[in-house]
């Protein structure tokens, strides 16, 4: 019998991020997510659809964290003020919400599941910067569905 304790729950991926992985529509490495620096996957015009102020977006490789997983690991590199001054940690539920992308470069606008209501087709939100702080997380899509359809990574560039 093992002594080890239970393995964390996983939160479900949504089934359509499953088949843009599959596809290679989604960065399945780091690798490929390095490319997103020279050519990005979804157009501005559909960045800006969800995003006013933006113009690029760049969407993690899995494995996805946790927002909690990505707290816990900044603070033990001793660079944690990011989630606790800026990101409106009140607002989420940082075991609920996974971080698939974020918006420009760094990651000081993440995109976020958002897995409060449960479900496997959970709402996407991202980090809106506002001045002064506090910044406030917004609604990009009511489901993930909705999110890949804006990004249009379905669809084949001609």
């Amino acid at each position: 019998m093992s002594t080890n304790p239970p393995a964390p729950s996983i939160l479900p991926i949504p089934n359509r991020l499953l088949r843009l992985l599959s596809s290679g529509r989604w960065p399945r490495s780091h690798a490929e997510a390095l490319k997103q620096n020279l050519n990005s996957l979804v157009a501005k015009e559909r960045i800006q659809s969800f995003a006013p102020k933006e113009d690029t977006i760049f969407l993690y490789p899995p494995p996805f964290r946790t927002v909690a997983t990505d707290i816990g690991s900044r603070q033990k590199r001793g660079r944690d003020r990011f989630w606790s001054t800026c990101a409106a940690l009140d607002d989420i539920s940082p075991e609920l919400s996974l971080i698939i992308g974020d918006l420009g470069l760094g990651s000081d606008a993440p995109i976020l599941l958002d897995y409060r209501h449960g479900g496997s087709n959970p709402p996407v939100i991202r980090l809106e910067w506002r001045k002064p702080i506090p910044n406030v997380w917004v609604r990009c899509a009511g489901s993930f569905e909705e999110f890949a359809d804006m990004l249009g990574l379905d669809v084949k560039a001609t």
